[in-house]
């Protein structure tokens, strides 16, 4: 298996490509236009893969996401949640909870994880030529190493945000302790961001991976002793809000062009 984590650190971002080098194909998660989609088709080429299918986690709202452009460049489907119907102004391709990506013998499972996002995926990953049990999971921005994803980031319009902030951070706290917390604890996590980046709160590492052990036991809101607590916490701790971020969710929803917030950053 390979599986190679792309940091845009201004940003504090992590992309991911995960690929099996016998099919040599590969599948890229999260990709950033900072970065460009042509830097993943080179960072695959380089390694003789093919990219087979774009994943996000769920719509950004503090980068632009270049996720439909290096589909359409590689003519692989876009894949975000089922949820995401609705929301979204374009194309994808739907799939459900449990769905099961395969790339060769890498196995990517999709765990609904809502409350940073209705939509939001997180990803475990398993290396079925070295064992049937799971080696690590994307985590998006639902659980970051040290914190969890802020539940705030709203748009304004109520027909798009779908629940309110409160009914988000309840519905994180049950994604993190029923289903990322039920997984072994030797599993690996990486998220989609880290310290420096606004998505989460104050107590986000520099670190771009831990464990489900570790965060059992270190992650100070995910320590809290029940939802309301988890919610007071993370609304006390969170950090401002990412630049623009209404615009670029808006661009990530299809609302607007890349021109429109390009211009209006500019």
């Amino acid at each position: 298996m390979i599986m190679k984590q792309f940091r845009y650190e201004p940003l504090a971002q992590a992309s991911y490509l995960l690929a099996c080098p016998r099919a040599k194909e590969a599948i890229v998660v999260d990709p950033i236009d900072n970065l460009g989609a042509e830097f993943y088709v080179l960072e695959a080429a380089d390694l003789g893969l093919a990219i087979t299918a774009v994943l996000e986690t769920h719509v950004h709202a503090d980068y632009i996401s270049c996720a439909r452009e290096l589909a359409e460049m590689n003519g692989v489907p876009h894949y975000l949640n089922e949820k995401a119907k609705g929301l979204v102004q374009y194309e994808f391709t739907p799939f459900a909870d449990g769905h099961v990506f395969e790339v060769g013998g890498v196995r990517i499972e999709a765990m609904h994880t809502p409350g940073h996002t209705p939509e939001h995926t997180s990803y475990l990953v398993t290396d079925t030529a070295r064992s049937d049990d799971p080696w690590f999971v994307l985590t998006g921005d639902s659980l970051f190493v040290g914190d969890v994803g802020r539940p705030d980031l709203l748009i304004g319009d109520q027909a798009l945000d779908v629940m309110g902030e409160e009914d988000r951070a309840a519905t994180l706290y049950r994604s993190v302790t029923e289903k990322l917390f039920a997984l072994p604890d030797f599993v690996e996590v990486y998220p989609n961001h880290y310290g420096g980046s606004t998505c989460g709160g104050v107590n986000m590492s520099g670190k771009a991976g831990s464990t489900i052990a570790f965060e059992k036991k270190f992650n100070l809101a995910m320590r809290q002793p029940t939802a309301e607590d988890f919610a007071r916490f993370v609304k006390e701790t969170s950090k401002p809000f990412p630049d623009d971020y209404q615009r670029i969710k808006s661009y990530n929803l299809g609302l607007i062009s890349k021109e429109e917030v390009q211009g209006a950053s500019a």
